[in-house]
């Protein structure tokens, strides 16, 4: 596998546009409005790493907006030239949208619509390596939510490389804008390797709050993270400022930061465990630490004090009753969800022999037997986006 690891890069390709740049330009009809509208909306913050991704907020109420590449294939809210737009309620579950939303909603679809002309139309070097890491610099790291939540991306890519991660196809729309070359998911990550000094100056501009770090577009703790350390820089900045770190990781390496993370008056690390049989996690996540691994590392965190959670997403072929049994001890809140790139997956599921686990009936089932067991051994189950609120994080 070839990389550049050495390479520095500013986040532009051939000169054009980053693809900061872009949706900056796309957007820039709601940049200014970081204070209350006169309709009482504004915008929270957005991110450029995971296609196009806008947070308004009301009072309590948030909207996610979402563009992604237009696929017709994908159901959305909307669709504009370029685009499929997805709107959902920020930490809310799936409650469909109310009449105030749904126009606010409108609104940024028109002006996604009439700016995406705006946005040039380049094109994309040519990969002349079939993978590549770059180390790039960045002036924003610290995204916010809302309700005193924000999320930091170390890396953009991950090697990990599941193939039915559903952050692929949005974070191939962002290399897109930023002109660079197209290459399979997992075999490209940039490096954000000034991230630890931007979020210095961030967290100084931001009240304390819950700190995701990057459950979406990159693995926190893939393999990069034993050379770069911007994960644990990153730590070390929101512990100095008071923040609370919410980790979520495919990799046992997060015990790296057992102690580091111990030091923090409130920390929370989950592991995504999405079957008990590590055959089927060598054919589904071959890129991936193996399942006992995960579970070691799940249980060395919760034996070091700190709030534990797992995630079993995508449900994939299990005995839900083993698995319960082993994540069990360990974590106090689980999240449960299918898989939702089936098309991109069908292939995995034949060569396990388990066509029948790609049915609702198997994902209906699973989750049913995985609801009872953990609820039996004490353990709640989590379906909102807000997985700070049921740790007791905020």
């Amino acid at each position: 596998m070839d990389r550049r690891a050495g390479e520095r890069d500013d986040a532009r390709a051939g000169g054009g546009l980053s693809a900061d740049d872009a949706v900056r330009r796309l957007i820039e009809p709601l940049l200014g409005l970081t204070s209350p509208s006169p309709t009482g909306w504004r915008l929270v913050g957005w991110d450029a790493d995971q296609g196009v991704s806008l947070t308004l907020g009301r009072g309590d109420a948030l909207l996610l907006v979402e563009a992604e590449a237009r696929d017709d294939a994908r159901e959305c809210f909307a669709r504009t030239a370029r685009f499929n737009v997805v709107v959902r309620r920020q930490f809310a579950g799936s409650e469909p949208l109310d009449d105030e939303e749904r126009r606010v909603a409108e609104q940024v679809v028109r002006i996604l619509r009439d700016r995406e002309r705006l946005m040039p139309v380049e094109e994309r070097a040519v990969a002349s390596r079939s993978s590549e890491v770059r180390e790039v610099r960045v002036d924003r790291v610290l995204v916010p939510e809302g309700r005193g939540h924000y999320y930091v991306n170390p890396y953009v890519g991950c090697m990990i490389g599941c193939d039915f991660c559903y952050a692929a196809h949005r974070s191939e729309l962002s290399r897109g804008l930023g002109g660079l070359p197209e290459l399979p998911w997992g075999r490209y990550v940039d490096v954000k390797v000034n991230a630890a000094e931007v979020l210095r100056r961030e967290v100084k501009e931001h009240p304390p709050g819950v700190v995701r770090l990057s459950p979406i577009v990159t693995d926190p703790y893939q393999p990069l993270e034993r050379r770069y350390r911007i994960t644990r820089q990153c730590l070390e900045v929101l512990l100095e400022a008071g923040f609370t770190p919410l980790v979520l990781t495919r990799a046992a390496r997060v015990t790296d930061d057992r102690e580091l993370l111990a030091r923090f008056p409130l920390a929370a690390v989950g592991l995504s465990i999405p079957t008990d049989d590590d055959a089927i996690r060598r054919i589904f996540e071959p890129g991936g630490d193996p399942i006992d691994e995960r579970l070691e590392a799940l249980a060395s965190c919760h034996a070091a004090g700190l709030r534990t959670f797992g995630v079993v997403q995508p449900m994939l072929p299990m005995t839900p009753e083993r698995l319960v049994e082993k994540m069990g001890p360990h974590v106090s809140v689980v999240r449960i969800d299918r898989m939702h790139e089936l098309s991109r997956s069908r292939a995995h599921y034949e060569a396990a022999g388990r066509l029948d686990a790609c049915e609702d009936a198997f994902f209906e089932r699973t989750a049913a037997a995985l609801r009872a067991g953990f609820h039996a051994a004490g353990v709640a189950v989590d379906d909102l986006d807000d997985l700070g609120g049921a740790l007791g994080l905020a």
